[in-house]
């Protein structure tokens, strides 16, 4: 797009199937594993925001503690996007997939053992590095894997399902608490899917 001719490191990560229509696109596992995957970050980041002292205060940790989590883990993911953002140009991107999805499945594991220093730790590193990761992923996937000719029409649909996604997230954790009398059920299920998206990728 820069006019300047593809090093050979470019080359390697160039899209393998250019231009692919909106349609062409969604019969594919690749639309469907990034999607989901960028998805869940969106389900399982925006329950645990609008729930966050309820959260803490489960796990035994009062309202100071649930609004101080929120700069360590921006600055967890502000390092971690940096330098996936340095490295993507000449990586392929299913290794970010890969770690993004670890990273969030650490930071599950973490809330549900929040009431431990280990638990919130984990809770911070996970979330904020897959955070990260997810910013380099959301900009970067579709275009490299289905070309820019029908970039927003393909870009759109993931986006749809995102904003989805984001506004049942507290809605699940609501009824969960309600259902359970706890928020652990349905972190244990957002723990399930991003385990089996993992493997799935």
């Amino acid at each position: 797009p820069d006019g300047a001719s593809p090093s050979a490191e470019a080359a390697r990560v160039a899209p393998k199937h250019p231009d692919l229509t909106l349609d062409q696109a969604r019969r594919t596992a690749t639309f469907w594993i990034y999607a989901a995957a960028l998805s869940m970050h969106a389900l399982f980041g925006t329950a645990v925001t609008f729930h966050i002292v309820a959260i803490f205060e489960e796990a035994g940790r009062g309202r100071p503690e649930a609004f101080g989590y929120f700069l360590p883990q921006a600055v967890v993911a502000t390092v971690v996007n940096l330098a996936a953002s340095a490295l993507v140009d000449r990586r392929p991107l299913k290794p970010l997939l890969l770690l993004m999805l670890a990273a969030f499945v650490s930071g599950a594991w973490g809330l549900i053992y929040l009431g431990h220093a280990w638990g919130y730790w984990l809770l911070v590193l996970g979330f904020g590095a897959g955070g990260g990761l997810w910013g380099v992923l959301s900009n970067l996937a579709f275009v490299r894997a289905f070309g820019r000719l029908h970039l927003g029409e393909i870009s759109g649909l993931n986006t749809s399902l995102t904003v989805f996604a984001s506004a049942v997230g507290p809605l699940l954790f609501s009824v969960g608490n309600d259902w359970f009398g706890s928020y652990r059920a349905a972190m244990a299920l957002c723990l399930g899917i991003n385990a089996a998206l993992l493997l799935v990728a």
